[in-house]
């Protein structure tokens, strides 16, 4: 059994609420409409029904007539798009999900869905209209920077709307366009960040599989009483990993500031003294 790479993905999707007094191991409960759900999860309403009347997704909790989700169906629905990725079919998953929850240790199993697949983005995607992108970016929103904002999934046009993954990033970048930084040059930035961060995150999850799940490849599943270990660590991870990344950027760009800015600023201040004296 390959654990740690691709299994513990696909077996540990499937939870039911657990108990809301025990915050600890929950991350902050997110509400969402189907409306805002299927945005959430990249999917439709329609399929989010779907899935609903085949038993794939738990009904939602109503409130007056309007149903309200949370994370665990946008875990669910993430963990059905995976599979459905895979090669699975819906009657297939079905029938996981089904044998799973009836199977022994299932609430162990079941306990990692919320660490693994809950959102690590704190920002839910966004719809905004393509006249308010041209407001914020202007003659910047050429064809070839719209491309490239789609293919780093930053900003994708549907239609006559664009669906934003972070509306912080977007307001930034926006910032900066009006102090005179090229969009263009700010996607090219964002695309060679994306790479180092994209290592930097393997080898944090690397960490937990070599350390932790490896112990346990030749089983078929890890001893129960391992289980509240292995998931307080993925939860653990979040914020430890937010925290060594800020700290270094830090470090980066402080060192960045001296050596670049630091010149500059060295070369006014002379400027400045060279037309006092004269």
């Amino acid at each position: 059994m390959k654990f740690p790479e691709e299994t513990i993905q696909n077996m540990a999707q499937y939870r039911q609420q657990a108990d809301a007094d025990d915050a600890s191991a929950l991350e902050e409960k997110q509400e969402y409409t189907v409306e805002e759900l299927a945005l959430a999860a990249n999917t439709s309403v329609r399929n989010i029904r779907a899935y609903q009347d085949k038993g794939l997704l738990p009904p939602p909790t109503l409130r007056g007539r309007k149903g309200i989700y949370n994370n665990q169906h946008l875990s669910r629905l993430r963990v059905i798009a995976n599979l459905l990725d895979r090669g699975y079919t819906l009657a297939s998953i079905l029938d996981l999900i089904s044998g799973l929850e009836q199977g022994v240790g299932l609430s162990e199993i079941l306990g990692m869905e919320s660490a693994i697949n809950s959102p690590w983005a704190k920002e839910a995607p966004e719809i905004i209209s393509m006249t308010q992108m041209v407001k914020m970016f202007g003659t910047q929103l050429t064809p070839a920077n719209i491309r490239l904002a789609g293919e780093l999934g930053i900003a994708k046009i549907q239609g006559t709307q664009v669906r934003v993954s972070s509306m912080s990033t977007l307001k930034v970048a926006a910032d900066l366009c009006a102090m005179g930084i090229p969009m263009g040059d700010q996607l090219e930035i964002l695309r060679m960040s994306r790479d180092n961060v994209e290592k930097v995150a393997k080898e944090f999850v690397r960490l937990i599989s070599d350390n932790v799940l490896k112990p346990y490849q030749q089983q078929s599943l890890p001893p129960k009483e391992e289980f509240p270990k292995i998931i307080d660590l993925i939860w653990r991870m979040r914020p430890m990993a937010e925290i060594v990344v800020k700290a270094e950027l830090g470090r980066a760009m402080e060192m960045a500031a001296s050596n670049i800015l630091a010149d500059q600023l060295e070369g006014i201040m002379k400027a400045l003294e060279s037309e006092r004296g004269s």
